[in-house]
């Protein structure tokens, strides 16, 4: 797959919130409330998983298939789109 290495950005992490996994700013600066970003249970596991170290797509999937009954191939697409989605919400960006 190899997407290049990413990082979580500083100031957001994952908050439950009515039941509901979601990222949010911690800061004013980030706080933005037209882009909360909310996550599934899967999604939210990856989050929790990388904590603040670097990570790219093979560490996602490596994620995904050591935890759910998922195919390689499965999870490596899966992790390209979470990927994607999280850097164009702006919670992660390159190393």
């Amino acid at each position: 797959m190899n997407i290049e290495t990413m990082k979580k950005k500083n100031g957001f992490v994952l908050r439950r919130i009515a039941g509901e996994a979601v990222i949010v700013g911690e800061s004013l600066e980030l706080i933005d409330f037209d882009s909360i970003v909310s996550l599934n249970t899967s999604a939210a596991y990856v989050w929790e998983a990388l904590s603040d170290a670097p990570f790219d797509g093979d560490t996602v999937a490596r994620l995904l298939t050591d935890r759910y009954d998922v195919d390689a191939a499965t999870a490596r697409t899966d992790a390209r789109e979470l990927l994607d989605d999280w850097l164009q919400a702006g919670i992660i960006g390159n190393e």
